[in-house]
């Protein structure tokens, strides 16, 4: 379901992705660039009730060529 949602041509951050049920998105990153899907990442930063965090956007480049 995540491929699909990066495939749609949006991008994602861990919170984002949590809620869509995918807990631990940098694995799921992982897993599927070990499958050859290229993503781009960039840091932002996001506030939370905590303050502000950094975190990670992943945004879906496709496959090798």
């Amino acid at each position: 379901m995540i491929l699909e949602i990066f495939q749609s041509g949006k991008s994602l951050n861990r919170f984002e992705a949590e809620r869509l049920g995918d807990h631990c998105l940098h694995s799921t990153i992982s897993t599927l660039r070990g499958k050859g899907y290229r993503f781009y990442d960039a840091w932002e930063l996001i506030q939370t009730r905590f303050g502000g965090v950094r975190v990670k956007r992943y945004i879906y480049a496709g496959l090798p060529t």
